[in-house]
């Protein structure tokens, strides 16, 4: 994916382990020589309707995938005349975040305030006003993501209580390469056009995915409400027919229905419909599994090196309550709703209460109900309750009452499962395909960003050749259509 490029005829020791050789005629330099200035932000008060009411940017409007902060509907404080003067934003500033992070994700990110809407910046944040003597803007920023994607920010991080915090002191002397003025424009340009290019072919695929979520959900709504398995419905006899004979499904949701179809409530095709425990219960080194929301992942099995365990005393407690068996179906009831999974195991486990566990009468294959669980009916169903598509909580009488369309002969049921098996799974390929692309042209910018920056191409004499890169993201669209077409 990467090009050649020329090098530098000449390089020097840096003296930075972070940056490595640099090119002959470059310099290494601390930031407190190549910035002015880190001004702290400010959150303001609630807005007043008054002249002093401004947009102020928040963490939370980073752009983490660009480094920007774009034109958004920002939050709307209030603030004094000399404050406000004083914090306001003008397009190209950098900001960098100073307060709260994690170790996923730490402070220290740098974005670049690219919309022209007058706006300050809150207090968990604060803008880097570089030396323009010494430095341009844009190439600062590339800088500063250079040191953030190396983890070298985790050196002047302070962490208590667990929020972390910037040292402001210690981040200014952090080493930076610095080219000639004159390089760093070439630099900072040639970054601007390649990590565009780079982040369009990104947003492209990650539609891609978008897309092919929902055309899964699609076919399984199809084949599990209307018995449709492609171009075909699958008719009592279990054959595959052009056109098949409808009735009214009578409800708001289902509209016309195969008449081979019944309609059937959670309640009656389940002898228990039951959560896992109420309370956290004493994690352990060694002990049985307690399985989580988070544990249960559509398409990956479960890693029983990672789960939660209890002790053997409280995990008797529990199953004399549940008793999760071989053949039952694990559904997540909070936080992310409708995630399943059917127990193919033997191995003992427990279950936390954002899990429900469903055992079936013996005419109920677990694989097709799961399958609902995937489908737009469950969406539907939700919304006529009067929720909303932000629910976190499902609760054990709305699944008890859930309607679903279930051939009555387990045969048919099974069926529909082989069907949905291999679309879903040839599906899943595709997503996980494009998802492994995703991530390397994430890490060719990254190795972009970080060979410019440090000198380790030589850019002096680059134009961008047009071409050459719009034949690289014409092919990732091709390669967009053939998964589309793939499909279809």
């Amino acid at each position: 994916m990467m090009r050649e490029y020329k090098r530098y005829d000449e390089y020097k020791g840096s003296g930075v382990k972070w940056i490595d050789e640099i090119p002959k005629e470059w310099n290494i330099e601390r930031f407190r020589t190549l910035i002015k200035k880190i001004q702290n932000g400010k959150w303001g008060e609630e807005a007043q309707n008054d002249n002093n009411d401004v947009y102020c940017v928040r963490v939370a409007d980073y752009n983490r995938n660009k480094n920007i902060v774009e034109d958004l509907e920002f939050t709307i404080r209030n603030l004094d005349k000399s404050s406000r003067e004083e914090l306001l934003l003008e397009e190209n500033d950098l900001l960098i975040e100073k307060s709260g992070g994690g170790d996923k994700q730490p402070v220290g990110f740098v974005a670049q305030y690219k919309s022209n809407k007058p706006a300050i910046y809150a207090n968990f944040m604060a803008k880097i006003e570089p030396r323009k003597k010494y430095v341009k803007t844009d190439y600062l920023k590339y800088v500063n993501i250079s040191i953030y994607q190396k983890r070298e920010i985790l050196k002047v991080i302070n962490q208590t209580t667990g929020i972390q915090n910037l040292d402001t002191k210690r981040y200014l002397e952090i080493e930076s390469p610095l080219p000639p003025k004159k390089e760093q424009q070439i630099i900072a340009s040639f970054l601007n056009q390649k990590t565009a290019k780079i982040d369009e072919i990104i947003t492209k695929k990650e539609i891609l995915i978008d897309y092919l979520e929902k055309y899964k959900k699609s076919v399984i709504t199809e084949a599990v409400t209307k018995g449709k398995l492609g171009e075909k419905y699958i008719n009592e006899d279990g054959e595959l027919v052009d056109e098949i004979e409808m009735k009214d499904s009578k409800t708001q949701f289902y509209g016309n229905i195969p008449k081979h179809l019944i309609i059937k409530k959670m309640k009656y095709i389940t002898k228990t419909i039951i959560d896992g425990a109420h309370l956290t219960p004493t994690y352990v080194d060694d002990g049985v599994p307690f399985l989580r929301v988070t544990d249960i992942s559509d398409g990956n099995n479960i890693d029983w090196k990672k789960t939660k365990q209890i002790p053997l005393n409280e995990h008797k407690q529990l199953k004399a309550r549940t008793n999760p068996e071989k053949g039952d179906l694990l559904v997540s009831k909070n936080g992310t709703i409708g995630k399943t999974r059917v127990i193919t195991w033997d191995k003992e486990f427990s279950i936390f209460v954002s899990l429900c566990l469903l055992k079936f009468v013996k005419e109920v294959d677990p694989f097709y109900i799961a399958y609902f669980f995937k489908s737009y009916a469950l969406d539907e169903q939700i919304k006529l309750s009067g929720k909303t598509n932000t629910i976190t909580n499902l609760h054990l009488e709305k699944i008890r009452e859930l309607e679903l369309l279930i051939p009555e002969q387990d045969k048919l049921q099974k069926k529909i499962v082989n069907y949905l098996d291999q679309q879903t799974t040839r599906i899943n390929d595709l997503i996980k395909k494009t998802k492994k692309s995703i991530e390397k042209y994430k890490e060719y910018k990254k190795s972009l960003i970080f060979e410019a920056v440090t000198g380790k191409i030589d850019l002096r004499d680059y134009e961008l050749e047009g071409g050459e890169e719009l034949a690289e993201h014409n092919n990732s669209s091709q390669t967009e259509r053939e998964c589309i077409s793939a499909v279809d």
